[in-house]
């Protein structure tokens, strides 16, 4: 199995693990923030196609979860309309106030993302969240 593969599937169990020990999917959902990351280490030029769109089919789209079955739709063909009009991102506001980086840095989502792509979406959201 590749590096990723294996660490995307650890990172699932262990959701798995801590739901279970705490007999029930409601705790997981608990907030905390982590910004372990630096947002410079995103390119200057990110684009929603070539950046974004591939971490949302690498951890969002893969187990099947946001593929059309669990709103928001993250898949290419949906990703745009579906986090900015049902307002998971608010073009123009920080990163933090928007819900689709608060859940995955520190909600129930922060397992599904590494540091580095937390990177790329808070810097794509504080520049404008374009869909370039």
């Amino acid at each position: 199995m590749s590096g990723i593969f294996k660490t995307k599937l650890r990172q699932i169990a262990g959701n798995i693990l801590f739901a279970i020990m705490l007999g029930g999917w409601g705790l997981v959902s608990c907030t905390y923030y982590t910004n372990d990351f630096d947002p410079s280490e995103a390119p200057d030029d990110l684009s929603f196609e070539s950046d974004i769109i591939p971490i949302f089919e690498a951890s969002c789209n893969a187990a099947g979860c946001h593929n059309g079955t669990i709103p928001p739709d993250l898949r290419a063909n949906a990703a745009f309309v579906q986090v900015v009009g049902l307002k998971y991102v608010v073009p123009g506001t920080p990163a933090e106030d928007n819900e689709l980086y608060q859940v995955i840095d520190g909600g129930s989502m922060t397992v599904y993302a590494t540091d580095l792509e937390r990177a790329y979406i808070k810097k794509w959201i504080d520049e404008g969240a374009e869909n370039n």
